[in-house]
């Protein structure tokens, strides 16, 4: 954006994370009063930086989260803006397929904070979208995951509390789920039985 004369600030992002990343440039020129321009170009440069740039780290606690959940057979799901081929390249070979269903901005006509993405994720894992529990660090998703019925923690990796507070719970750091009361019910009673509907799934899971 900067180099078509918007410097957006880190909060200007993290309040809009989980928009589809189509409309992410037409947000930032409305916010900023200045003219669109060549909104395209502008998306494909930064997939480029992004590819470019990123290094994939996973913040502390979540491997042992996803390897606890794994082990109690409990379907878990990554929902993300991030468009597919992206996805694929800045991942580790093989972290993708941990997860019983992956949805990405490709997916779905509409990002959040419509449910879509969530009522999506929650189709692939055959469960209902009310035994679904959403792990969220930004508004639009949290109104995304409420909205599809969904329970919903929040955590405070990018934004603070104040920012949070749609959510049903908010931790302070993906290591303190673990000792969140709705992931300890979860782990004690999620054991996924996959039925033929998902409006008769009677599992839980996590996305």
């Amino acid at each position: 954006m900067l180099e078509y004369g918007v410097s957006i600030k880190p909060n200007d992002y993290y309040l809009l994370e989980g928009l589809r990343v189509f409309e992410l440039p037409k947000r930032f020129f409305e916010m900023y009063q200045t003219k669109p321009v060549d909104e395209p170009q502008i998306l494909r440069n930064k997939e480029q930086y992004y590819l470019e740039e990123h290094r994939f780290a996973l913040y502390p606690g979540v491997q042992e989260l996803i390897d606890l959940l794994r082990s109690k057979r409990i379907p878990i799901g990554v929902v993300t803006a991030g468009l597919s081929e992206r996805l694929k390249h800045s991942t580790p070979a093989g972290f993708l397929g941990t997860f019983n269903a992956v949805v990405t901005g490709d997916d779905t006509s509409e990002g959040k904070p419509s449910p879509a993405p969530y009522l999506k994720a929650a189709e692939k894992l055959n469960v209902k979208p009310e035994a679904c529990v959403v792990v969220e660090n930004a508004p639009l998703g949290i109104q995304a995951a409420k909205r599809a019925g969904s329970y919903c923690i929040a955590i405070c990796s990018t934004l603070t509390k104040e920012h949070l507070k749609e959510a049903d719970e908010v931790v302070d750091s993906f290591a303190c789920l673990k000792d969140s009361q709705k992931i300890k019910q979860l782990l004690a009673t999620g054991i996924f039985s996959k039925s033929p509907s998902p409006s008769r799934s009677r599992g839980r899971g996590l996305g």
